[in-house]
């Protein structure tokens, strides 16, 4: 009896994240006509297939007529199954033999360079929001879960700041999205405008990103 609770509660930390994403997609089916359920697995499901991100997969959705707070609120439910999947079972991961080899070669690395810089873990709260705030190419919930872990962080730290930088992003991208629509609609040249200025924004935020992580590596020993 004594030993059921342990086990009860690390059986629950796995399928609990795992069953997020099906409750999910259970209430879009139960609510949405059916084309719009179909597009919804569509999307979710090309999430997980890298190149796809929400920078381009929200705006795929609102182009396609869907709320912006309904992929939002999917997109978010997304990224809480994964991040709440790493934080509670990045331990259990370890274990794995190929998967686990790599983390404790990357959480050696990671504490030797933080014991070397003790100022990190000051920072690394704010960087983690950040790094899942801004959706570059290796960025977002997953990385950012397994970042947080490697940084030391406990589970429910990883998780506020992912879900953080999630909701912030999917946020901006999404009302973002919707603002330009409406604004050509209205207006097609103040539109184009808008997008232009966006586009813009987002490549000096991703050329100034990769120049920080340059001089990271620079940095390191």
């Amino acid at each position: 009896m004594l030993g059921r609770g342990p086990v009860a509660l690390t059986a629950m930390k796995f399928v609990l994240p795992l069953a997020i994403i099906p409750l999910a997609l259970g209430l879009l089916y139960l609510s949405q006509p059916y084309e719009t359920f179909l597009l919804y697995t569509t999307v979710s499901a090309a999430y997980f297939v890298p190149p796809a991100g929400k920078e381009s997969l929200i705006p795929l959705a609102i182009l396609a007529g869907q709320p912006w707070w309904l992929i939002t609120i999917l997109f978010v439910a997304l990224d809480a199954a994964v991040a709440l999947f790493i934080a509670w079972n990045f331990e259990l991961a370890m274990k794995v033999p190929l998967l686990g080899r790599l983390l404790k070669r990357g959480l050696a690395v990671m504490n030797e360079y933080s014991e070397a810089h003790p100022g990190i873990r000051s920072v690394s709260t704010v960087g983690l929001f950040l790094f899942v705030f801004f959706p570059f190419q290796g960025t977002g919930a997953m990385n950012g879960s397994i970042l947080g872990r490697l940084l030391g962080m406990d589970a429910e730290r990883v998780f506020a700041c992912v879900m953080a930088g999630s909701i912030g992003s999917c946020l901006t991208i999404a009302l973002g999205t919707d603002l330009i629509v409406t604004l050509y609609r209205q207006n097609p040249l103040l539109g184009i405008a808008v997008l232009l200025l966006a586009v813009l924004g987002a490549a000096g935020a991703f050329f100034g990103w990769r120049r920080h992580q340059r001089r990271l590596r620079e940095r390191m020993p």
